[in-house]
Parts: C-alpha cells; sequence; structure tokens
C-alpha cells in the first residue's frame, strides 16, 4: 500500500494543476463557485455640483415665478413671473439674466421661449407612449383637525368645562374638501397640486429626446433623474426645487431653489452619462 501513495500524490498533483489552469477552485475547497461581487448600478447621469447664476429677492420681482426657460445658445435664461389669480387679474413680468449678472426686465417675452417651453413641458417625450405623463385627480375630505372648518377636534377644545354639546356637533361635521392633482411617470409621482390647476412643466422638463430622461421636483423637494426604465436619482444640495428647464443641448439644468424670501437660480451641467 505504501507503495502506492508516491503515485496518488503525483495523480492529484496533475489535477490541481488543470484545474489551475481553468480556472477553477482548488481541490481542497471543490464546491458551488462564490457568487460574483455585484457591479454597483452605472449612474443615469453625472452632474456638476449646482452652481448660482443669480440670487434673486423675492420682493424685487413682481408676482410668483412661473416659467424658466433656456436660450437656444445657452448663454441666457428667462424668467416669467405672474400677479394675479383669475384669468381676468393676470399680469405677466419678464426678465433676462446671465451667469453671474443681475436680472433684468425686458418688455416681453421672448421669441424663443414657447417653441422650447412647448418640448420641455409637454405630456409626453417626443409623443413616446411609454414616456407619457398621466394625471391621478382625487378628491379628499378633510377632518376637522387638518381642514378648513373654523373648529377644532373634540380633543382639542379650550372650554373650560370640557367637551361642550357644541363640540361635539361640530366634530361631526367636514372640514371641506380638497382636491389633489398627481402627475405620474413610470409609478414616480413628479408633480402635486393640492386646490391649484396643473401647470405643465412647473415641477418637471424633458430632457432632448436624444436623453430619454426627465429632471423634476421629488415630493421631498429635491431635484431628481430619472430614465425610460424608471429609475431615479435625486441630486445632492438641492431642495425646495422650482422649474427645472433642460438646455435644448441636454448639457444643463437650470432651476429654482426657494429660500426664506429669496430665490436663487442655479444650474447643473451634465459631464457624462
Amino acid at each position: 500500500m505504501s507503495g502506492s501513495r508516491p503515485a496518488r500524490h503525483r495523480a492529484l498533483g496533475r489535477l490541481a494543476r488543470l484545474a489551475g489552469a481553468a480556472g477553477l477552485v482548488g481541490l481542497g475547497s471543490l464546491g458551488p463557485p462564490s457568487p460574483a461581487r455585484a457591479e454597483p448600478p452605472k449612474p443615469i447621469v453625472t452632474l456638476t455640483s449646482p452652481a448660482v447664476w443669480a440670487d434673486i429677492d423675492a420682493k424685487a420681482i413682481k408676482g410668483r415665478p412661473a416659467r424658466l426657460a433656456w436660450s437656444d445658445d445657452r448663454s441666457t435664461l428667462y424668467l416669467q413671473t405672474v400677479e394675479g389669480d383669475t384669468p381676468e387679474s393676470l399680469a405677466f413680468h419678464h426678465y433676462l439674466m446671465h451667469k453671474g449678472g443681475t436680472l433684468a426686465a425686458i418688455a416681453e417675452q421672448p421669441a424663443w421661449v414657447a417653441p422650447y417651453w412647448k418640448w420641455k413641458s409637454a405630456k409626453s417625450l417626443a409623443g413616446d407612449p411609454q414616456l407619457t405623463i398621466e394625471v391621478d385627480t382625487q378628491k379628499k375630505v378633510l377632518d376637522n383637525l387638518n381642514g378648513t372648518a373654523a373648529n377644532k377636534a373634540v380633543y382639542l377644545t379650550d372650554s373650560p368645562i370640557g367637551i361642550t354639546g357644541q363640540a361635539l356637533t361640530l366634530a361631526r361635521q367636514s372640514g371641506g374638501e380638497q382636491i389633489v392633482n398627481r402627475l405620474l411617470l413610470k409609478g414616480h409621482v413628479i408633480g402635486e397640486f393640492l386646490d391649484q390647476m396643473i401647470v405643465p412643466g412647473y415641477t418637471f422638463s424633458w430632457s432632448p429626446e436624444e436623453l430619454r430622461l426627465i429632471a423634476y421636483r421629488s415630493q421631498a423637494g429635491r431635484l431628481t433623474i430619472m430614465d425610460d426604465e424608471g429609475r431615479t436619482e435625486s441630486i445632492d444640495d438641492t431642495k425646495d426645487v422650482l422649474l427645472p428647464a433642460w438646455s435644448d443641448d441636454g448639457a444643463a439644468i437650470a432651476y429654482l431653489q426657494q429660500s426664506r424670501g429669496r430665490f436663487s437660480v442655479r444650474v447643473v451641467e451634465v459631464v457624462g452619462r
């Protein structure tokens, strides 16, 4: 028996060398191969950090921001504001800005704004049924704690004698109704309007057709990018985002960021895909 041991060792050595050459596990650890290490998901798009183009005191503009649009050569941003609450009382104001410059009032909207706004705020990306925004409208009955009725929930009564009959009666009343309009894409909320008409483009912007992306304000208020498969990425250092606007060449996204009575116009540039 002892004479066969060297031959056995030689045979095992040959098997080990063959296994090594084939990239297999060693003979001492035969078994199922270790699972391959998963690679991190590829970013949807690579962006620079936000750069401030302009810082605007809300008192220095008339009305509330309504449109933000790029010029064709990406040198200029247009801001539209609106005053009034009814169609009869609406008044529009127009401004232009350059990077690092001041906001300049102009008499009317430039000619390039309308065609830009048309594709930027469309219901679908170039008519693609797979990239079409759906509208979900719901009517919500509010309770007395969160509603508009002039009463409180019973347990919040401040009556010195505790819960009164009047409080119990008021508690049975509806707090009113609220209309919630949501814009949905790939199961994600890309816009929400409470007791307001939907304003196309206010919370989102399509990219140029070849990128097949959309930039939008998430429900947390952050600038977020979604691809045509429904994957999303939120952008760091963004909050209270309004009017995202993707440039016509796909190279930059502008948006308004609101904070303590001021608006900053910020731009992130696309450096990779």
